[in-house]
């Protein structure tokens, strides 16, 4: 409907304190009575011209109605323009100000931008490792599965392949069960026909390893049940990258063959870029019917396969560890021989299984960086009061020409949120490029690292960093320079001299960063000690001249496999700086071997726990050439052969627990029906890393027992890279297709073994000094403003007769007074620290004295230092000048 004239003033309505409906009222009234004293001059009465006048305007409670949301809308619009106004003016306003003072804005903005690039870039990691779904449907529902042992304290044992059949048949809370076999190293198949062979990832899976995890293909198809029998033709999936890297992305490689261990294998499938499961180095998926029975024997004892299942949709976790754990008590019980001692089983998430033994120490890194942020804002917020307290004037002036609290706290707050901005814009870019400093120093030590980027999730967190930020930083000198009194301000900005207030909020916000520094340090300082521990310790071999040329025995010298080994061992040797050289399947520090269970003739035994221990296979030389000292006995010789009894030599671990008291030369142990001889002891090597003790060790050698895969261990003269290379070119020598998996030294060997500390240590070493830095430098701030601030009273004190070491010692007082509550504070926080990191922590306790001692002493000395700059300021102030200017 049209309305009158005069209600188009309704939609001009300004925002004020009465209400839009008090208002529609007025005017409704107005042009009502208006129109009624019309119609009386005009001759009607007083009551007929009031009906006659409401009963022109029409429906009063539609027009009423109307003009009520007509003015809601207008008065929404005009408060949203007029902040959006002030908004502007206040930016605008902010920036003018920063850009007077370049310093501090400088300043300001540097810190900001550490604090929020720190902590955004260790959130993408955090993010892309813990936080991220895993790239498989509905992955919250799949499961890695194992066996366990409680009279072996092993909670987690992969599956033999009957055991895996039973379960799959028995159980009821799976929608499929999927099982793969990789060795990083070890599970490789070697490349040939393409130019120079190439040793591939390789993973062996069973039927449902693709569909359990619900990924299928990019192109082609996975692998058909029947594939996975005995006797059928050959296939191979291959990964994105490999179809990438090796054949261009050729979209005819479906259908198209690749020898493999000198086998044909047709290539049926290529799965997407996100599908790199169980290693993100794969290359080839290939089904485990590929290993003949005499590689890897189909029983009961030989336990070898990884386990993943997807619950059904109504499952819970508990009902299916429920159900298996039923499975393996009744399987103990059918075969106790083999199955006896697993009797439980271990399901946990498989995001968790894949992420598990690196959340807490993310976590402790990303609380570190989080609490550097902080400290980062406790420095910028102390310089905003300082500033405020310099701007005491202005706000004052703007206080009395009328801008009430509320105003000047949005004005400071937009100043402080501008700062934030432009800080966490900065920051944002350090991020990017502190991402990939982070992903380049935790290759191969944290896994999901392809799924780590900063993208619109991080992006927008570091939005929210910066907003928060600002808001912290921001709101107490906003509330401090609001409430500040007029009066007092305005008299001494007469005398040309500035109110001093806000000193107490400026200690507490130093006290505050010293706290977390003293946090952060105890963290770095534990996490340095316990790497220090490992690293001392002995890993029971010499690491340091020895090279390492890792390899498989070829499909095309399988058949002879002891004969081709003795070869390329006796070739090697001969090389001119070769002193020694030897074999072993399994270095030290990065596997434990084969488990083997055995008995004691003369003993008695628990059939029902029988022992057991880890199995090296290793050459004739061994024990020499890695430095392992020979305790008695004699170690392995060349006339230990197939034809002659089985011999074994153990490490002192095994000969204390199994043989106590006795020696352990010249007796034996029973493996099934086989007896071994025990024919020398040899010192403890670490074979499970350096924070693991040694396991009871039995070596046998290659020639009584034969591996494929191994690593061949140099010691010569000279540089070990060139004596690598000669010693892979007398391989070639003798077999052209041979591929060599890696050639590294004993050094980087130990080396890898401590890189997951090692990063731990470096992060939050690196995040504890730029913490010290920023607490000394807010020190220093506050107490070079204080002394800024008391220059006439120090001048007066001097006048009358204070010696200057009683002003040092004055300030010096006030300074450490400061330091000393934080670090007691500090250290309070550093306890609730350190027992978070005890599980991570090796060699020392929790609450290790001699660290907290440290640091605390550490502090001490950064807060002097911070302390006497200012002091020695103070000391020389000149009573006359400073007396003369007041």
């Amino acid at each position: 409907m049209q309305l009158p004239p005069g209600f188009k003033r309704l939609l001009k309505l300004a925002v004020r304190p009465r209400a839009v409906e008090q208002d529609v009222d007025d005017e409704l009234r107005f042009h009502l009575e208006m129109r009624a004293e019309k119609l009386q001059r005009e001759g009607l009465p007083p009551a007929e011209a009031h009906a006659t006048a409401q009963r022109e305007f029409g429906n009063l409670e539609h027009v009423r109605a109307e003009c009520v949301r007509l003015g809601h809308e207008r008065e929404s619009e005009m408060k949203r323009s007029l902040f959006l106004d002030a908004l502007v003016q206040d930016v605008r306003y902010a920036l003018r100000t920063l850009r007077k003072a370049p310093a501090f804005s400088l300043v300001a903005v540097l810190t900001l931008a550490l604090g929020i690039g720190a902590t955004t870039a260790l959130f993408s990691v955090v993010r892309g490792v813990l936080l991220k779904p895993l790239p498989f449907p509905t992955s919250e529902r799949l499961v890695r599965l194992w066996q366990a042992s409680p009279a072996l304290d092993s909670p987690r044992t992969v599956l033999s392949h009957p055991d895996l059949e039973d379960w799959k048949a028995r159980q009821k809370s799976f929608t499929d069960l999927g099982a793969w076999w990789h060795v990083q190293n070890m599970s490789g198949v070697d490349l040939s026909g393409l130019g120079d062979p190439e040793l591939l990832q390789a993973t062996y899976v069973t039927d449902g390893f693709f569909s359990t995890l619900g990924m299928a293909p990019q192109l082609g198809r996975p692998f058909l049940p029947e594939e996975n029998l005995p006797g059928q033709d050959a296939v191979v999936v291959l990964s994105h990258g490999l179809w990438t890297r090796k054949f261009g992305a050729d979209p005819t490689m479906i259908g198209r063959s690749l020898t493999l261990d000198g086998v044909p294998h047709t290539v049926v499938g290529i799965m997407p870029p996100s599908f790199t499961f169980p290693s993100e180095q794969m290359d080839v998926w290939v089904p485990l019917s590929n290993i003949p029975e005499s590689g890897i024997p189909r029983t009961r004892f030989n336990r070898f396969l990884n386990v993943v299942g997807r619950l059904k949709p109504d499952v819970t976790l508990e009902t299916a560890r429920a159900e298996l754990g039923g499975i393996s008590r009744q399987l103990a019980e059918a075969y106790p021989d083999s199955n006896a001692q697993y009797p439980g089983i271990t399901a946990i998430p498989l995001h968790e299984a894949i992420t598990g033994d690196v959340r807490t120490g993310l976590l402790v890194v990303l609380g570190a960086v989080g609490l550097l942020l902080l400290i980062a804002c406790a420095n910028v917020a102390n310089l905003q009061l300082a500033r405020a307290t310099l701007r005491e004037r202005e706000l004052a002036v703007r206080a009395a020409l009328g801008a009430g609290p509320g105003r000047l706290v949005r004005q400071l707050l937009t100043e402080s949120v501008v700062l934030a901005g432009l800080g966490g814009a900065l920051g944002i870019a350090l991020a990017v490029w502190g991402t990939e400093v982070l992903v380049g120093l935790s290759v191969h030590q944290l896994p999901r690292l392809r799924d780590v980027r900063v993208d619109g999730e991080v992006l927008a967190f570091a939005a929210g960093a910066t907003l928060l930020t600002g808001l912290l930083f921001g709101l107490l000198p906003a509330l401090r320079a609001s409430s500040t009194r007029l009066e007092p301000v305005l008299k001494a900005g007469a005398r040309g001299t500035v109110g001093s207030g806000g000193a107490r909020l400026r200690g507490m916000l130093v006290v505050a960063e010293v706290a977390i520094a003293v946090v952060l340090a105890t963290g770095a300082g534990l996490a340095t000690r316990s790497l220090a521990r490992m690293l001392a310790e002995d890993p029971g071999f010499r690491s340091e001249g020895a090279a390492v040329v890792s390899f498989s025995v070829p499909d095309s010298r399988r058949g002879q496999g002891r004969a081709y080994l003795a070869e390329v061992l006796e070739r090697v040797r001969a090389l001119p700086g070769i002193e020694s050289a030897a074999m072993v399947k399994y270095l030290p520090l990065e596997s434990t071997g084969e488990d083997m269970a055995f008995n004691r003739p003369g003993h008695p035994e628990d059939t029902s726990n029988p022992p057991h221990a880890s199995v090296m296979h290793v050459s004739t030389g061994y024990f020499s050439t890695m430095g392992i000292p020979l305790l008695g006995g004699r170690a392995h010789e060349a006339t230990d052969t197939q034809q002659t009894p089985i011999v074994a030599v153990v490490n002192q671990t095994f000969a204390r627990r199994y043989f106590p008291g006795e020696d352990a030369v010249g007796r034996s142990v029973k493996v099934d029906t086989t007896d071994i001889g025990i024919i020398g002891v040899v010192g403890d090597v670490r074979q499970a890393g350096l924070a693991e003790p040694a396991p009871p060790l039995v070596y046998f050698h290659v020639q009584q027992f034969s591996r494929s895969a191994t690593n061949l261990v140099l010691r010569g003269q000279g540089a070990l890279l060139p004596m690598a290379i000669a010693a892979r070119q007398a391989i070639w020598a003798i077999e052209p297709n041979q591929t060599i998996s890696r050639i590294t030294t004993l050094d980087e060997v130990v080396s890898e073994a401590v890189t997951r500390p090692r990063l731990l240590s470096v992060m939050l070493g690196l995040f504890a000094v730029l913490g010290l830095v920023l607490a000394a430098v807010g020190i220093y701030g506050v107490l070079a403003y204080t002394v800024s601030q008391r220059q006439r009273e120090l001048g007066v004190r001097l006048a009358l007769g204070a010696k200057p070491a009683d002003v040092l010692r004055l300030v010096l007082k006030s300074g450490m007074g400061l330091a000393g509550t934080g670090i007691a504070l500090g250290a309070a926080g550093a306890l609730v620290l350190a027992r978070v990191m005890g599980s991570i922590l090796y060699g020392i306790a929790p609450h290790d004295p001699l660290t907290f001692g440290g640091v605390m002493a550490l502090l001490l000395g950064v807060a002097l230092l911070a302390c006497l700059i200012p002091a020695r300021r103070a000391m020389r102030v000149d009573p006359a000048v400073t007396l003369r200017g007041d």
